[in-house]
């Protein structure tokens, strides 16, 4: 059971089906595919590992991603520091921590990184990589897509966009 592998407990007050398993893929698969035939693709999610995963795998779309981090990397990470240093630190987004750390495992020379993401968060983790990730802002499940554009772009998006399909069009527009 997921919650349960999650959170490590059972569920109480809700035991059917899960809101995850009535989600619907934002991307279609064929991108998917083709991006990363050309690109390096990775996942940086606030969400637990067990999630993350379960996501990937209801849909079907893990082997496109090279690297994935979680909620999970990011609180092992931060338990290390406090362990070595004593130091307490969020490295959960804005921090840029999952970023810098999917660059400096990828052993591969890259030209551009981009970052896809929907929330504020996402466009200043991105802008506060060591990395120079450029935020790419994805509006599609906005209820309020105008504010989210304009929020998206005050956190340092390079570039908003409401259809996924402009996405590669927009990353070979950065090469020129």
């Amino acid at each position: 059971d997921l919650f349960q592998s999650t959170y490590g407990i059972p569920a109480k007050l809700y035991t059917g089906e899960g809101y995850m398993n009535r989600e619907n893929l934002l991307i279609d698969e064929s991108i998917l595919k083709k991006l990363s035939a050309k690109s390096i693709m990775a996942i940086a999610t606030g969400r637990p590992e067990a999630e993350a995963f379960y996501a990937l795998d209801f849909f079907d779309i893990r082997k496109y991603f090279t690297y994935v981090y979680t909620l999970d990397d990011c609180l092992k990470e931060e338990k290390k520091i406090f362990n070595c240093e004593g130091k307490k630190v969020g490295l959960s987004k804005p921090n840029p921590y999952m970023l810098d750390a999917i660059k400096e495992k990828s052993c591969h020379a890259v030209s551009k990184c981009y970052y896809v993401g929907d929330m504020p968060d996402d466009m200043i983790a991105a802008s506060r990589s060591k990395a120079g990730f450029i935020g790419i802002g994805f509006t599609k499940s906005a209820a309020d897509k105008n504010s989210r554009k304009k929020a998206l772009l005050q956190a340092g998006a390079g570039y908003v966009i409401e259809d996924i399909d402009v996405l590669e069009k927009v990353m070979e527009k950065t090469f020129a």
